[in-house]
């Protein structure tokens, strides 16, 4: 007897064991988070039962920064080799359990949305078809693409899953995201309310200038230590506050293509009177005041914000936080806590259940925040 299509026995399956994995622009490692996904749509219920991060090794990590300014061989070589990290991280978090289904944002390389100019366009590597393959369960990747076919941003992606996981009864939130480039959605019962946009560098300004604050010593400023030692440089700041990304409304996105490694380093080599922990300092500073300033320009004037929740590596530095908490005092900021998802976590979980809406052809972009024509099914699936 024939078996049923697996994409079939998914449909019929209403409880899914999901995979979902990130890597995101700081480089850290992937994210891999095992959620169990009941239902799917605004009525889905969502359970993380594992998360884990596999830091990169650092061949592996140079390896991805050379793939920012790869050739055509360079970059189809790196597709297939994270696809294949990708899957061992997969195959980690799956032992001892029968997965389902996985979801994969990938690494993004190149992220061109239309606000940029240009021809828009956006690419992740990670190739899903190898993680299909070498994990043997149905993989779902590359979610940004539909989006920005539809003249979308491609980004940012969460507030979906921030609206259908996070959002609090007669209360208005911002998921105030902080990896390498910073994210916020503000949510509140109404899902067609939700605004969202990527407000500022995040941390990979703070990453590509570690290594020179800390004599080659770390590459991230682990709880805001390092940065903690340097005084801000307020000319400094002002030069850099003054960049037009900050005051393009929304919908927008950026990403390293404006603010990363080699953009930050000619900066700190023009202001090399400067002591390095001064530069650090500065740009964390410069981290926080971009957030802060976005909630002024853009959310503010249209309505009261009850609470400030912040996820990403950000949350962990401790100058950064307590920056942003002065800076948009009376309001509480404090770190993400909302259930039993943990804030390192919620992006992998936000691809597990993207992979759940791309199999049952239901809609996971929210056209108010991407400025897309209509909203899209995200994700490209591979069977193994």
């Amino acid at each position: 007897m024939t078996s049923a299509h697996p994409l079939v026995e998914l449909l019929q399956k209403r409880r899914k064991r999901v995979v979902g994995l990130m890597s995101g622009t700081s480089l850290d490692g992937i994210d891999a988070a095992l959620v169990d996904i009941d239902g799917f749509g605004a009525d889905a219920r969502v359970t993380l039962v594992d998360f884990r991060t596999t830091t990169y090794t650092s061949a592996e990590r140079e390896s991805l920064h050379a793939l920012f300014t790869g050739d055509a061989a360079a970059l189809c070589q790196g597709n297939f080799m994270i696809g294949a990290l990708f899957a061992d991280a997969a195959r980690a978090i799956a032992q001892g359990h029968t997965i389902d289904l996985v979801g994969s944002h990938g690494q993004t390389v190149w992220h061109q949305p239309p606000s940029m100019g240009g021809i828009a366009s956006t690419l992740q590597l990670g190739e899903p078809a190898v993680i299909a393959a070498r994990t043997g369960v149905v993989t779902v990747g590359d979610f940004r693409v539909a989006d920005m076919a539809h003249g979308g941003e491609g980004a940012p992606l969460l507030p979906f899953a921030d609206w259908l996981l996070f959002r609090a009864p007669g209360r208005v939130r911002a998921l105030q995201n902080i990896g390498g480039i910073a994210n916020v959605a503000r949510v509140s019962d109404e899902r067609d309310a939700t605004v969202a946009f990527d407000n500022g560098p995040g941390n990979v300004m703070i990453d590509a200038l570690m290594p020179l604050a800390s004599n080659g010593a770390e590459t991230v400023d682990r709880d805001g230590a390092w940065s903690a030692r340097g005084t801000v440089q307020e000319d400094l700041v002002s030069e850099l506050m003054r960049d037009d990304y900050l005051a393009l409304p929304p919908p927008k996105s950026t990403g390293r293509e404006r603010y990363g490694k080699p953009s930050t380093l000619a900066w700190a080599a023009r202001h090399a009177d400067r002591a390095p922990l001064d530069l650090l300092r500065t740009v964390v500073a410069f981290s926080a005041r971009a957030i802060a300033d976005s909630y002024r320009r853009f959310l503010l004037p249209n309505g009261t914000i009850d609470e400030v929740l912040v996820s990403g590596g950000g949350a962990h530095n401790a100058t950064l936080m307590a920056e942003l908490a002065r800076l948009l005092s009376p309001i509480p900021v404090r770190p993400f806590a909302a259930g039993a998802i943990d804030a390192d976590a919620k992006e992998a979980v936000a691809f597990a259940l993207f992979a759940v809406q791309a199999i049952h052809a239901d809609p996971a972009s929210l056209p108010s925040v991407t400025g897309a024509r209509r909203a899209a099914i995200l994700g490209k699936i591979c069977l193994p």
